[in-house]
């Protein structure tokens, strides 16, 4: 079923397709969480599908059941192996879009976070962007468009992929998922509380939120290094747990001075969670700890 909130972009996609104006290269901008992903998912299957209607695919024809069992021979998927997308994996586009099509007539490549592409890679997938060919689609996804080339942009039909925050809370409540003090900070990534449910991580990352509220005043942080090891990811979270938090501190008097050390000591918190390679979390986070109640005396 489509999210809700991606329901207008769509219906516009599949207008543009159904007047024969749809661009045989679709890029979608967004933050992780928003459903970017989860709609150029439902675009490459409506594209292969055999019986359409309005993009979105039936689910039965032979196109779908390939679809269905990840060896459809027209779609090409290309993820991010490592830290980037190398020029070899956008030859290998080149080279599968060049070739006839097995089914229905169309074939296409989901470009995951083209945003990391190397500029070898860029400048591969430029060429192929600059000779199009027919019944030959390309869908790629972005969460840092300020990194892509402007020829790149220039050559794809670009939609920035937003929530509405309204339909988002009513979504994630159809959730069943508990009225936390900080859902409201990822109202415009709902995907990404749902993948915490998925994986049952919402109680860690309420742990998060409880430790960032108040870290200054604990001395025992064995359970935030312990989610914090096992999910290296979450630094962010808990790094913007903590970053809400003083602001709120700021609003309530905390004077401008303390809040530019706290934060300085934030920054330098991610910058080591990220750069230093076997970081020490628990003194990692000790340091942070002392520094905070530093700003806060």
């Amino acid at each position: 079923m489509p999210l809700p909130w991606l329901e207008p972009l769509q219906q516009q996609l599949a207008q543009s397709y159904s007047q024969h104006r749809f661009h045989h290269a679709q890029l979608f901008n967004g933050d992780k969480g928003v459903g970017k992903q989860r709609l150029v998912e439902q675009l490459a299957d409506g594209l292969l599908c055999a019986s359409a209607n309005n993009l979105v695919a039936c689910g039965h024809c032979k196109s779908c059941l390939l679809n269905q069992a990840g060896t459809h021979p027209d779609k090409r998927v290309v993820k991010v192996d490592g830290q980037t997308i190398g020029v070899d994996e956008i030859r290998d586009i080149t080279d599968f879009i060049n070739h006839s099509a097995a089914q229905n007539g169309n074939k296409v490549v989901v470009l995951e976070q083209c945003h990391k592409m190397t500029t070898a890679a860029a400048n591969a997938l430029l060429k192929t962007l600059e000779e199009p060919s027919l019944h030959r689609y390309l869908l790629l996804t972005c969460e840092q468009i300020a990194q892509l080339p402007a020829t790149i942009l220039s050559r794809c039909a670009v939609h920035e992929v937003k929530v509405n925050i309204e339909t988002t809370t009513q979504w994630l409540v159809s959730l069943d998922i508990p009225n936390y003090s900080w859902l409201g900070l990822f109202s415009q990534q709902p995907l990404l509380v749902e993948q915490w449910q998925n994986e049952q991580q919402l109680e860690s990352i309420d742990t998060l939120y409880k430790f960032a509220t108040e870290i200054k005043d604990s001395h025992n942080f064995s359970a935030l290094v312990d989610i914090l090891n096992k999910d290296t990811s979450l630094v962010n979270v808990f790094t913007l747990f903590l970053t809400e938090h003083l602001k709120t501190q700021l609003v309530l008097g905390m004077d401008f001075f303390s809040y530019q050390k706290a934060q300085s000591a934030i920054s330098e918190f991610i910058y080591n969670s990220s750069h230093v390679l076997g970081l020490n979390m628990p003194l990692a986070i000790s340091q942070l700890a002392f520094s905070l109640r530093e700003s806060h005396n």
